[in-house]
């Protein structure tokens, strides 16, 4: 059990223990001070009223500790790349690229997309740079495939056919062969979340890499 989980039981067990303090401190302090006759009827509905207003408590509680326990069995992924390269004949560059994905939660993530996208950074017209600036808000390159794409790659695999237990690591190797002209990469990675319908959201990874030298 970690530390997080465990903070939470605590968290729970002490609004409960609070709330029996109180209602026992309220029964006390309104039976020495209601009236013989009616005192019984009244703490009955007074003990009626306070255990439900303490169930209430306590449910509310106990949601909010599953609630959080629950986030801790969503699939969660730590993506990143190792890229090396080597000179092959006279004119090209073999670039191979080691994608590892490791699982980090409690849950195994079965994937069921993903892709990876090869571009060109350097050299690069002044013209296609200018445009590429002057379209993003800020100067800043909102827009990830306005570079040039050299390669794109895309997977699609079946349930059960990329899965990645708890605490496992799995490794996709990629390989490509550009141009000896191209001095530096840009390597994206996208692996959508396979529970939710937003392809969007997901975890990737970008890495610029140098191939001079």
């Amino acid at each position: 059990m970690g530390q997080g989980q465990t903070r939470r039981i605590g968290m729970v067990l002490l609004v409960g223990l609070v709330s029996l303090a109180m209602l026992i401190a309220l029964l006390w302090l309104l039976e020495s001070n209601l009236p013989n006759v009616e005192k019984y009827k009244d703490i009955a509905d007074l003990v009626q009223t306070a255990i439900t207003i303490l169930a209430l408590i306590g449910g509310a509680a106990f949601a909010a500790y599953k609630l959080e326990l629950f986030r801790d069995f969503e699939p969660h992924l730590n993506v990143s790349h190792a890229i090396n390269h080597r000179r092959v004949g006279d004119n090209y560059v073999h670039i191979d690229v080691t994608v590892t994905l490791h699982n980090s939660s409690k849950v195994k993530v079965d994937l069921r997309s993903g892709f990876v996208v090869l571009q060109r950074i350097a050299p690069e017209e002044d013209e296609t740079i200018q445009d590429i600036y002057t379209s993003a808000y800020g100067g800043q390159f909102i827009d990830d495939f306005s570079w040039h794409v050299l390669y794109e790659e895309i997977w699609d695999w079946q349930v059960n056919e990329f899965s990645i237990e708890p605490g496992e690591s799995r490794n996709q190797v990629l390989e490509f062969i550009i141009s000896k002209e191209v001095e530096t990469v840009r390597v994206y990675t996208f692996y959508p979340h396979p529970n939710l319908v937003n392809e969007e959201i997901g975890w990737d990874m970008t890495t610029v890499y140098d191939t001079i030298g």
